[in-house]
């Protein structure tokens, strides 16, 4: 695969932590300081239509 390859899946359970600290990361700072699109995230996983 090279760099312009990409796949677009479902995230798995044990990746939940970091796909968190990815938003986070990439947010942190951005609109205001600090974020919160992170915990944004692990809300909605708790969601029935999730």
């Amino acid at each position: 695969m090279n760099k312009n390859d990409y796949v677009i899946r479902p995230e798995r359970k044990e990746e939940y932590r970091a796909v968190e600290e990815l938003v986070r990361e990439a947010f942190w700072n951005v609109y205001r300081p600090g974020c919160s699109e992170h915990y944004v995230i692990h809300v909605l996983r708790d969601d029935p239509a999730f």
